[in-house]
């Protein structure tokens, strides 16, 4: 209502504008070039024709160079149109001349004024205030009627089934005018309400229950794999079996790590805490040490700047350590080089690498990039899809620049990093 009664109010302001630049750049000009025309004529026929004397118009006749009888004000003007400072709105001079006479005519605008204001503001007042009446009638009536549906709204918008004391049964202060369609619209709020509970005390049941479910053998897989390798007559070739099953047994729960955390309803069940990148990193080299298997591959940190982050600590380990153990996997010989940048951490290798086409897939579910002529390497094809799927629901971005034969970089750039360091 406000933004339409500005827009009415600027249109009859500019309306007024127009109105008083047509009256006086059309209508009062023609008015008195015709005046002007009729007395000339006039006066060739009669020469004692007097000048216009009405009340809105005064003629002033000069003959011979003598300018007695015309006011002061009026001499010393040029020959046309001259603006009157000090008279009212819209008074208006003409002068022209004939056989070395001149001929002045002035026009008091008063009484256009007063057609203008009996006519034109006054009619226009009253139509902006039955134009707002109406207005603001309508939308005391459609507020009125919506309001319901704006309450449900926003008290559906506000609902968070991860918290146990959220519901949309409790509808009974509805404002307005509650008629059947609210109140089916209500049941069928309630009743999605319930499903939705429903729905996520299953989905934290599943959780709960899987991450004990899985986490359980796993863990007796490695210690086990750890009692196992500390054989001392275990040889060679039954420890490389035996560490790729600890490292299984690793990357499953990391995997199981990861798909509990994209089953969650929200980011809110994860803990904010005080995260130091140089430490993450540290900890997931350590866990990817095994990959390794004797290759002549060298694991580099370059600590440009000490990055801490107030994130969940599980998350950025589980992308972190996902892109170190691709980056290890992948590369046969050479190094891989985690940089700490500012607001980013870069993950380098000198790896197979990867063509154009296959970097912009790497992203989809259980897609491997594989090179002809190059080892292939075990996995699921789901970890890059865990990355983007983790960092977008952080807000962070994921850049990938690779190269066949000559490696891959990745960085993720932490937004968060970003505004902190602006403030």
């Amino acid at each position: 209502m406000t933004l339409q009664a500005c827009l009415i109010g600027l249109v009859a302001v500019l309306s007024i504008g127009f109105a008083s630049v047509v009256i006086e750049q059309f209508l009062v000009r023609e008015a008195l070039t015709g005046e002007a025309i009729h007395f000339w004529s006039s006066y060739e026929k009669d020469a004692n024709f007097p000048p216009p004397n009405t009340d809105n118009l005064k003629g002033y006749l000069v003959q011979s160079g003598s300018y007695e009888g015309l006011p002061r004000n009026l001499q010393g003007h040029g020959l046309g149109f001259q603006k009157m400072h000090g008279q009212t709105a819209h008074s208006l001079m003409y002068t022209s001349e004939k056989n070395g006479e001149r001929l002045y005519l002035l026009f008091d605008g008063e009484s256009v004024l007063r057609l203008a204001l009996f006519f034109g503001i006054f009619p226009l007042t009253i139509v902006l205030l039955l134009v707002y009446i109406t207005a603001w009638w309508v939308y005391r009536e459609s507020n009125y009627l919506l309001s319901p549906i704006v309450w449900l709204a926003n008290k559906f918008d506000r609902f968070d089934p991860a918290h146990a004391s959220a519901s949309l049964e409790d509808l009974s202060d509805i404002p307005g005018d509650v008629d059947w369609e609210v109140e089916k619209l209500v049941t069928s709020f309630s009743s999605y309400s319930r499903r939705i509970k429903r729905f996520v005390e299953r989905e934290r049941a599943f959780t709960r229950d899987a991450s004990h479910e899985f986490r359980t053998p796993l863990t007796v897989i490695k210690m086990a794999s750890d009692l196992l390798l500390a054989e001392q007559d275990l040889d060679d070739y039954s420890k490389k079996y035996v560490t790729r099953i600890k490292g299984s047994a690793q990357d499953m729960e990391e995997l199981i790590d990861a798909f509990l955390i994209l089953a969650r309803e929200t980011d809110k069940e994860f803990v904010d805490e005080y995260t130091v990148i140089a430490d993450v990193v540290e900890r997931e080299i350590r866990s990817a040490e095994m990959y390794l298997q004797g290759k002549p591959v060298s694991i580099e940190i370059d600590e440009q700047y000490p990055l801490e982050l107030h994130t969940a600590r599980k998350v950025v380990a589980i992308v972190l350590g996902n892109l170190i153990r691709n980056a290890i996997l992948y590369t046969n010989e050479g190094s891989v080089t985690i940089t700490i940048k500012e607001h980013s951490v870069i993950i380098k290798d000198t790896g197979i690498g990867m063509t154009e086409d296959q970097t912009k897939k790497i992203f989809q579910p259980y897609y491997r990039a594989k090179q002809d002529g190059k080892t292939d390497r075990k996995g699921y094809g789901v970890g890059l899809t865990i990355v983007k799927r983790l960092s977008n629901r952080f807000n962070w971005v994921v850049d990938v620049d690779s190269d066949v034969n000559v490696g891959t970089t990745i960085e993720v750039i932490f937004e968060e990093a970003k505004r902190l360091i602006k403030d």
